[in-house]
C-alpha cells in the first residue's frame, strides 16, 4: 500500500541485560557448534520483567522523543508474539493506560513476528481516515526467558531475546516518512506437523518423506516473501539498490534465507545484523528495534530508505519503506528505556 503524509515521529527501543553467549557455552546451557553457525555475541535478558511493562517504557520514551501532543494520539495499537503478562490483562489496554493521558481506540494485533508491519499498516490506514494531526501509538513486546526457561534451547534457528520497541507515527510532516508497506499471509500450512520417525522403515523413507511434505512449504514462504518485499518496493517507486538500510528478524546466521538477499542485492552491510546479534531474536520487537538502532546510531541520513521486513508464523510477512526526511532528533540523546 502506497502512503502519503504519514510519518514516524520517534522510535525507541526498551531491552533487558545484555548476556554474552559464550557464557552460556561454559556452562552448558547453549551448543558450542550452534553458537559458531548462528554467531549471537550477546542476547537481551529480562527474566524478570513482563513484556507489558518493557512495552510501557519503550511507548513512554517514543512519546517523550516526538514532537507529537499526547491528546492528539486518536490509537493505540500493541503486538507481541508471546504471552504478554498475567492472565487476566488485555496487553494493549494495560500499555495504553500507563502511556496516554486519555482513552483512545486501542488494539491487540496477533501476527506473531509480523505483528509490527501488521500493526504499522494499519494504523496508517486509521490516520489516512481520521486526517491530519491525528497521531498513533504502536508498541511491540517480547519475554522468551523467565524463570526455569533455557532460552538457548527455545529455537534451533537462533537465541531469542527480550525487548520492547515503540512508535509514533503522524499524519502530517515528520523526520521519517513512510512511504508504502506490504502485509501478506498465507495459512495454507498452519496444518503441517512433523512425522514420526517411527512410522518409517528407515531413515532414508523418513527424510524423503519429511522433504516431500515440507518443501511446498519452504517453497511458498520464501516466495510470499519476496513477493511481499518488491510489491513494497513498488508502492514506494523504488527498486532494491535503492534502499540504504535493511531490517531484517535477527535470525541466527545459519538459518538467513540467502536466496531472497541475494535476489535483492542485499550484503550484510547493510543489514542490522551488526546489531541483531548483540541483542538476539527479539520476536515482533526486531524491526522497530532495528530502525530505533540505526536511527539513535546516525547511521541513516536525509534522503536514505529503509527497508523493514518481518515474517511470523502461520504464515505472514510484512515489509514497510520509509523515507528519511530530517535527521531523527533523539539521535542525539540515544536513551535506551
Amino acid at each position: 500500500m502506497r502512503w502519503t503524509g504519514i510519518h514516524v515521529m520517534s522510535s525507541a527501543l526498551a531491552v533487558g541485560d545484555i548476556e554474552n553467549v559464550s557464557l552460556a557455552v561454559a556452562d552448558g546451557r547453549y551448543d558450542d557448534e550452534l553458537a559458531a553457525a548462528h554467531d549471537y555475541a550477546s542476547v537481551s535478558s529480562a527474566e524478570d520483567a513482563h513484556p507489558v511493562e518493557m512495552a510501557v517504557r519503550a511507548g513512554t520514551l517514543a512519546l517523550e522523543r516526538s514532537t507529537v501532543d499526547p491528546m492528539s494520539v486518536v490509537l493505540h495499537a500493541h503486538t507481541g508474539s508471546t504471552p504478554q503478562g498475567p492472565d487476566d490483562v488485555v496487553p494493549a489496554a494495560y500499555v495504553q493506560g500507563k502511556t496516554l493521558p486519555h482513552p483512545v481506540f486501542t488494539v491487540d494485533v496477533r501476527q506473531m513476528c509480523n505483528g509490527a508491519l501488521a500493526a504499522l499498516q494499519l494504523s496508517a490506514a486509521y490516520l489516512t481516515a481520521t486526517g491530519p494531526g491525528t497521531a498513533a501509538l504502536v508498541t511491540t513486546s517480547d519475554r522468551h526467558g523467565g524463570p526455569g526457561v533455557n532460552r538457548y534451547r527455545l529455537d534451533p534457528g537462533g537465541v531469542d531475546g527480550d525487548g520492547a520497541s515503540a512508535v509514533v507515527l503522524r499524519n502530517g510532516p515528520g523526520p521519517l516518512r513512510l512511504l508504502s508497506t506490504s502485509v501478506l499471509g498465507d495459512g495454507r500450512f498452519t496444518t503441517t506437523t512433523p512425522l514420526d520417525p517411527a512410522d518409517f522403515p528407515d531413515r532414508r523413507a523418513f527424510l524423503m518423506a519429511h522433504r516431500k511434505r515440507l518443501l511446498p512449504m519452504l517453497r511458498s514462504m520464501s516466495a510470499l516473501e519476496q513477493e511481499c518485499v518488491a510489491q513494497a518496493l513498488a508502492d514506494a517507486d523504488a527498486k532494491a539498490e535503492d534502499v540504504a538500510r535493511w531490517v531484517f528478524p535477527n535470525i541466527g546466521a545459519n538459518m538467513v534465507d540467502h536466496e531472497v538477499h541475494e535476489s535483492l542485492g542485499v550484503d550484510e552491510s547493510r543489514t542490522t545484523w551488526d546489531w541483531g546479534r548483540t541483542v538476539g531474536h527479539l520476536g515482533s520487537t526486531n524491526q522497530f528495534g532495528g530502525l530505533t538502532h540505526l536511527t539513535e546510531t546516525g547511521a541513516v541520513r536525509p534522503g536514505d530508505l529503509i527497508a523493514l521486513c518481518a515474517s511470523g508464523v502461520g504464515f505472514s510477512y510484512g515489509c514497510a519503506v520509509l523515507e528519511v526526511v530530517d535527521p531523527p532528533a533523539w539521535a542525539a540523546d540515544a536513551t535506551t528505556a
